[in-house]
């Protein structure tokens, strides 16, 4: 039997303290776990339940304990099965606010069993949604007479803090490995330049030195040899000069800078070893950085289907629509790209979403490798 109870114009007020002081911690980005024990406590206090916890949902069908206020039955970091009959796996499955009025209808393992030994008459669970997807929930039960009616409305108020905390860790937390993975790669990148150089140009600007001192050396009596030798030293110069122009184009493509985005992307297509459809249609003067980033997008994912896909054909869409570049890249090949396996495509997702952009990547099993961007125009 549930019984039926206003919410009155001071409980609204505590209701709105609690939120302040809660939404007073996520904007400080107190820690997650800070913020759930005090969720935890806010709405034990605020809707006077002796039992609240904030649960979250594991992939293996369980649940763990991650924020508390009075319940010795479910401590911090207990993890629990998501059995049939209780709130959390009523929760979890309807994905909906959801209650349970009937302590004899809890499940019989193990969480009903504890349940119903602490006298759990009334139980009422609130989904917490991060980016679209259920990631847990907030759960609050009563060993007296039923929550009030009123109740799954109230805390739903604070399941939205507890994702907006949630967001913020996780953005915090991709932001700080993408500052990480720049640095890398630029440490790399100076690495490499750094190898290149020495075995490349310097190597061979040393040889010249050298040939330059023979020739020094020769007496005159020998033209044709100081002609051989003058020949030998202009070849290896414009090997060394070869060497520092390919240096150059892996910071920064000439043609790109020269002629613009889409002769750049039409040289790459012309040198992929796979066959690329472009359909290209840029109607205006782009900001440098976009055009690269664009470009570095486009270069990864022809390099990517040409090494690994097997594809047969690309097909590179890109066209400015509003203050973006719309770019999306498709190939026909075996698929399974996995991001996070690669630093190619996490670069270039570094690249978009440093600009302020996205960058989707779609590949499933045998469907082929999908890109989907959107790069800013705008100067940022």
């Amino acid at each position: 039997m549930v019984r039926t109870v206003s919410c009155d114009s001071s409980e609204k007020g505590e209701t709105a303290v609690s939120d302040l002081r809660l939404a007073t911690l996520v904007a400080h980005r107190a820690p997650p776990d800070e913020i759930f024990a005090a969720v935890a406590r806010e709405v034990g206090q605020t809707l006077e339940i002796r039992n609240t916890v904030v649960m979250r949902y594991e992939p293996d069908a369980t649940a763990t304990t991650v924020g508390v206020w009075n319940s010795e039955t479910m401590p911090l970091g207990s993890r629990w099965p998501l059995e049939k009959g209780t709130v959390t796996e009523l929760v979890a499955r309807t994905e909906a606010s959801g209650r349970i009025d009937d302590a004899y209808a809890v499940g019989a393992g193990e969480l009903g069993t504890a349940l119903r030994d602490m006298g759990l008459n009334s139980a009422v669970g609130c989904p917490v949604t991060v980016g679209g997807h259920l990631w847990g929930a907030v759960a609050a039960g009563s060993t007296a007479e039923p929550l009030p009616e009123y109740t799954e409305e109230r805390m739903l108020d604070f399941t939205d803090l507890v994702a907006a905390a949630i967001a913020n860790a996780d953005c915090h937390a991709k932001l700080q490995a993408s500052r990480a993975r720049v640095l890398a790669a630029a440490d790399a990148t100076r690495r490499l330049i750094e190898r290149d150089l020495h075995d490349g140009a310097q190597q061979r600007l040393v040889a010249v030195m050298l040939e330059l001192r023979a020739m020094e050396a020769m007496p005159p009596t020998d033209p044709e040899e100081f002609k051989r030798l003058l020949s030998g030293t202009t070849h290896t110069l414009n090997e060394a000069l070869e060497d520092l122009q390919g240096i150059a184009r892996g910071l920064h493509p000439a043609l790109l800078s020269r002629r613009g985005l889409e002769p750049a992307i039409k040289a790459l297509a012309h040198c992929c070893a796979v066959p690329v459809d472009l359909n290209i249609c840029v109607d205006r003067q782009l900001v440098e950085r976009s055009e690269v980033t664009a470009y570095h997008v486009v270069s990864e994912a022809l390099t990517n289907a040409a090494r690994h896909a097997d594809a047969s054909v690309v097909h590179v869409d890109l066209s400015v629509k509003g203050a973006a570049i719309r770019l999306s890249i498709r190939d026909d090949g075996k698929g399974g790209a996995d991001p996070g396996r690669g630093s190619g495509l996490l670069g270039i997702t570094d690249r978009v979403e440093a600009l302020g952009g996205s960058l989707q990547i779609m590949s499933p099993v045998g469907g082929g490798t999908s890109l989907l961007a959107q790069i800013p125009i705008a100067d940022v």
